[in-house]
């Protein structure tokens, strides 16, 4: 290596460091001489300060002096990265011991060349590719060790120093002279330097040309030693047979030696001596007379050789005979092995990767290749070498198809290098005399993007959002002030935590007290994570996984929404309490069905059979009885709908309450033995009350039912009668019961009412439907008060309503004080019902007059939360969804929509896109409707549902 390569010894190493550094390289050249099986490895260091080595083969001192030649020899080529195979000797000396070399170069902080890693070996080798990067990989780790413990030279200090106080004077430059003259000095540079990298490029590939070459020569060689070994390891086979058998016959031996070769195709024959060269055994193909050959005389010549050998070759025309001989218990066993060269060859090229070269045996006699005997002038430009297995004078040749030709420059080089030397030179000179404005614009342009990059910061800051960026190790690399904000608590300790430790810091200190991260969307790459903090902020994160391992969060505050959310879901939950309610009222009205229908089937049984006129006549009442009962109970289920649409009508006439009150108690009776209810009616017969009738009835058979169903094995009490005050008669009726169930939410909410004293407010009572019945149907039969009384185990509710009393039966004509609600147009039994979503109340009156006729009850809300609450407390046939709205939009409304109703609800997306008919059925619609949409298309659709 040159001098000025060298690094000094003080300027990198510092006295207390080399020991460690020593110890580290030592370390390295382990591992590499682990890693690649080769018993030299060396780190030549230029200072003699840190050079180590590692020989583990015989006279070290030889094999030190080998590698010093191979290094000079480098150093003279200039070779610094350098890896070859040597079958034969390098040098003049044929006893050099290494057969294989490689070497990379260690450079410096200042990028000077400071030494050499070397590995070698005492047999041919090739490194594959993954293994020349394991080399390089190897060698830069040995720099990494050499350079943290070095010192920076005074000159790298000194131009760091000269550089940052050099003035840079672009108006010099702009000269014409200087221009030119650096131009033409930066084109010869360029000339010389791509001259140079175009001539490395070819020296190299010329270089892997030829170790390419001799790696497969080296391939091919072990396959045709192995080919030679495999043959001779037939005779072995044989040996150990006659060795182990203390009497045999030729038979015997014939059948061992045909199955040994009868299977190989390169075999031609096989023939087994003794010393006295009797024939033992013998083997040869129909097509191949083996014993035409003279094998005695040849035995003969081979004992008789000064030079003998254990195996002898002998070849004639393509064949070769391979003569053996083998000392078993003093004697000895001659075996000849007939094998065809030809397919010998075929075989070995076969099992290699020889598309571009061509593969030659040469002997004395003849040259062969894979397409049989061919000339030996074929054979030029070829390598060749020495078989372990066969006689010196046959030799194994490798041929490129491709000729390897030395590397030379063209013409057309030439002529390329100096047309890009000329565009260099024209580039150069056209920058340098670049004027001063041009300049002034650059740093304008400069200016421009720093602007830009302020801009964008203060658009960061501007969202109203957390957004930040985080890296592979989950450090964060763009905040903006929202999400500063959102963690401000956090980040006044330290504003570099990693996303994992700012949400877990966040959860200890009770700032977060809700984190649930939803499935993983579009591919694995995006995600929703739900965080509530306890302040009642509720942040929904969109965080996006990015290529670069990193990944990016969108903090958005979705608290209003989350509150709202919140809200209706109390909301289904009353909801589905007053469902159960409803289920609860239902039953109660069944079982109360179940007596006046038994009594009805009883009289239908007895009036199968003659009777006579008096007999008809009682039947006849009883039928009336009967048809009282059960319009008493129908009655509450059409009074409680008219209740709830506000067409609940007063229908005052004389009644009889006896008469009720003896029905009712036949409704609730199921055991005649046993009485549930006991009437102790103190009104006079004489005195007839004026009031609705059915209202009534209503009222006393509810507040009976709720009582009876909710007491295990009590007697329910109800005693009536008139009061007078201020000129004014009142009807007072006591209901008593016992053991009444403390869990009765009719009872409950009941008494909330009475202690909260809600009963004559005329806001909305928050209630159950039977709760809110009760208190309507009270209201409109002139209730004025309401009492509770508890003592011990009995519980009264007392019930005091304005009526009229006379002694003499009102006119028919005064009976009807009001008249009964107007008939709707719809048959309400048999109508389906339609909820219209849309936030433009003129779409309400366009769709309701579409569908005038066609027996379609029709809701409407202005937005996705009002349309929330509607489907919470009704069930609806269609609901046609608008998409775009304020504060909650039409697909996600749809959504949560579809968590809580059943699958005979259908939603239609009600839109202006035309492009979305696909889109929205994917989403979850049931179909999409058009704006502005025809009568009919609406018509039809909806008629496609309702079906």
């Amino acid at each position: 290596m040159n001098a000025s390569n060298i690094v000094e010894n003080q300027a990198y190493f510092p006295d207390e460091q080399a020991k460690e550094t020593a110890k580290d390289i030592k370390e390295t050249l382990t591992l590499l001489e682990q890693f690649y099986d080769v018993p030299i490895v060396k780190f030549t260091d230029f200072s003699n300060q840190l050079s180590e080595k590692i020989i583990t083969c015989d006279d070290s001192i030889v094999i030190e002096n080998e590698l010093t030649q191979y290094q000079q020899r480098c150093t003279e080529e200039k070779l610094y990265l350098y890896e070859d195979t040597f079958f034969d000797g390098v040098f003049n000396n044929d006893n050099n011991r290494i057969r294989f070399y490689a070497q990379f170069p260690i450079y410096s902080n200042n990028n000077t060349l400071m030494g050499l890693l070397i590995i070698a070996s005492l047999a041919p080798k090739s490194l594959a590719g993954s293994q020349k990067d394991q080399f390089i990989s190897f060698a830069q780790l040995l720099q990494t060790q050499i350079n943290k413990s070095a010192k920076p030279s005074q000159e790298t200090q000194s131009s760091k120093q000269n550089s940052s106080k050099r003035k840079n004077y672009i108006h010099i430059f702009s000269l014409a002279p200087v221009s030119f003259l650096i131009a033409l000095v930066l084109c010869a540079f360029t000339a010389v330097l791509l001259y140079s990298l175009e001539k490395k490029e070819l020296q190299n590939e010329y270089n892997q040309q030829t170790q390419q070459l001799r790696e497969t020569l080296f391939n091919a060689l072990e396959r045709f030693d192995n080919q030679g070994l495999y043959i001779s390891q037939k005779d072995l086979i044989v040996a150990g047979f006659l060795q182990s058998q203390s009497s045999y016959t030729k038979e015997q031996l014939n059948n061992l030696v045909q199955s040994q070769a009868v299977g190989n195709l390169t075999y031609k024959g096989y023939v087994v001596f003794d010393s006295e060269y009797n024939q033992l055994a013998f083997w040869s193909k129909n097509n191949f007379n083996l014993a035409a050959y003279g094998f005695k005389n040849w035995l003969s010549k081979f004992n008789n050789r000064s030079n003998k050998k254990t195996v002898e070759v002998f070849t004639v025309a393509d064949t070769a005979f391979l003569v053996s001989e083998i000392k078993i218990n003093n004697r000895s066993i001659y075996t000849i092995t007939a094998f065809d060269l030809s397919k010998f060859l075929k075989s070995i090229i076969g099992k290699l990767n020889t598309q571009n070269y061509d593969i030659y045996i040469s002997t004395p006699q003849f040259t062969l290749g894979k397409q049989g005997e061919v000339s030996p002038r074929v054979i030029t430009h070829s390598i060749s070498a020495l078989s372990n297995r066969f006689p010196p004078t046959w030799r194994l040749h490798v041929q490129p198809i491709k000729k390897i030709t030395p590397p030379i420059t063209t013409k057309y080089s030439l002529f390329r290098l100096g047309f890009i030397t000329f565009l260099v030179f024209i580039s150069v000179y056209y920058f340098l005399r670049l004027p001063r404005r041009l300049h002034d614009e650059l740093k304008q342009k400069n200016q421009l993007i720093l602007n830009r990059e302020k801009l964008f910061s203060s658009s960061i800051n501007a969202l109203p959002h957390g957004f930040a960026i985080f890296n592979s190790n989950e450090q964060p690399v763009i905040t903006n002030d929202a999400f500063n904000q959102l963690f401000s608590k956090i980040h006044k300790q330290n504003n570099q935590l990693s996303y994992t430790k700012l949400i877990s810091i966040a959860q200890q200190h009770n700032i977060i007290n809700h984190y649930h991260e939803h499935n993983k969307l579009d591919n694995e790459h995006n995600q929703l994570i739900d965080i509530g903090f306890t302040d009642g902020k509720w942040i929904t994160v969109l965080q996006r996984h990015t290529n670069f391992g990193g990944f990016v969060c969108y903090f958005r505050d979705d608290t209003e929404a989350h509150q709202k959310e919140t809200l209706l879901a109390d909301v289904l939950k009353k909801s589905k309490e007053s469902n159960q309610l409803k289920e609860k009222f239902v039953t109660r009205l069944s079982q109360q069905l179940k007596a006046p229908l038994t009594s009805l089937k009883s009289i239908i049984e007895v009036s199968k059979k003659p009777m006579s006129s008096a007999d008809l006549s009682k039947y006849i009442s009883n039928i009336s009885i009967v048809s009282e009962q059960l319009e008493c109970v129908i009655q509450q289920l059409i009074n409680i709908n008219k209740s709830k649409k506000w067409k609940l009508k007063l229908k005052v006439k004389p009644i009889n309450l006896n008469k009720i009150l003896n029905n009712i108690s036949t409704i609730l009776n199921k055991d005649v033995i046993n009485k549930n209810v006991l009437i102790n009616n103190n009104i006079n017969d004489d005195i007839s009350i004026i009031s609705d009738e059915k209202l009534i009835s209503q009222l006393i058979l509810q507040l009976s039912s709720e009582f009876i169903g909710n007491s295990y094995k009590s007697k329910l009490t109800i005693n009536t009668e008139v009061t007078k005050q201020d000129k004014k008669d009142f009807l007072n009726i006591h209901f008593s019961i016992d053991n009444l169930a403390n869990s009765n939410d009719f009872y409950e909410q009941l008494r909330e009412v009475v202690t909260n004293d809600t009963l004559n407010s005329n806001d909305d009572i928050d209630s159950s439907l039977e709760i809110k019945f009760f208190i309507s149907v009270f209201k409109m039969l002139g209730g004025q008060k309401l009492d509770i009384n508890e003592r011990n185990k009995t519980t009264t509710i007392s019930l005091c309503l304005l009526i009229s009393v006379t002694k003499q039966p009102l006119l028919e004509a005064l009976s009807p004080i009001v008249s009964d609600e107007i008939p709707v147009k719809q048959n309400v039994e048999t109508a389906k019902t339609l909820l219209l979503v849309d936030d433009e109340p003129l779409v309400e009156i366009v769709i309701k007059a579409m569908l005038k006729n066609e027996n379609i009850i029709i809701d409407y809300a202005c937005n996705a939360i009002e349309a929330m609450l509607l489907v919470s407390q009704n069930n609806y046939d269609i609901i046609l969804m608008d998409i775009v709205m304020p504060e909650l939009s039409g697909t996600d409304a749809m959504l949560k929509i579809k968590k809580h109703v059943d699958s005979g609800t259908k939603i239609i997306a009600h839109t202006s896109n035309l492009d979305t008919d696909s889109k929205y059925v994917k989403l979850g619609f049931d179909d999409t409707l058009l704006k502005p949409v025809k009568q009919a298309v609406l018509i039809e659709k909806i008629g496609r549902f309702l079906q």
